[in-house]
């Protein structure tokens, strides 16, 4: 019974999927565009922060209900999100944002603002159900409070919009894990018959 425990609590930690991470590079210098932050991000050798969230949605002016972003960000920075979008639980995404931004799934750009900007709705941006795809988003503020909200349209239709949750899938540590739990639970059972 002992070893069952063990392998079913070893079989759930498995199945805990991470958030997305999101990398904060701070600069000094203006930002105007994508090639200007891509700069930013290729010139660091680590990001000045990162930390994991299951969404992306934060206001430093405290709108809409969204933290500001974690560690006081405020001022001129590039904020990357990389993570996972299961496109069979949404049907659209919608981004509020007031400097520059490109969002990518499964490689393929889907909304690009190349420029600075006022708060900026990018309306909503549908796609089809391919499943769990990657989900690739740069973002920039340049000099003062930022605003990135990201909503998702559920496909049930049965909510209107909520906030997006972005994940990761399981590292191959925690499949191995997995995997290893279940094979203790097949021993364990055949030891028992």
């Amino acid at each position: 019974m002992k070893k069952i425990i063990i392998a079913a609590v070893a079989s759930l930690m498995a199945l805990n999927a991470n958030a997305a991470l999101i990398n904060i590079y701070e600069t000094n210098s203006s930002l105007n565009n994508i090639a200007q932050s891509e700069t930013v991000i290729n010139s660091s050798t680590a990001p000045t922060y990162s930390f994991e969230s299951e969404n992306i949605f934060y206001s430093d002016a405290a709108a809409h209900g969204a933290p500001g972003f974690d560690n006081g960000h405020n001022e001129t920075f590039v904020l990357t999100a990389t993570g996972f979008l299961d496109t069979s639980l949404y049907s659209a995404l919608q981004f509020f944002h007031d400097d520059g931004m490109t969002v990518s799934l499964a490689g393929n750009a889907v909304y690009s603002y190349n420029a600075n900007t006022g708060k900026r709705d990018s309306g909503l941006i549908s796609f089809a159900d391919t499943g769990l795809v990657s989900f690739d988003l740069l973002f920039w503020e340049n000099y003062g409070a930022a605003t990135l909200l990201t909503y998702g349209v559920l496909r049930s239709g049965t909510q209107a919009t909520e906030v997006a949750k972005i994940a990761s899938v399981p590292a191959p540590g925690a499949m191995a894990l997995l995997g290893l739990g279940l094979l203790s639970l097949v021993a364990a059972r055949r030891r028992k018959a």
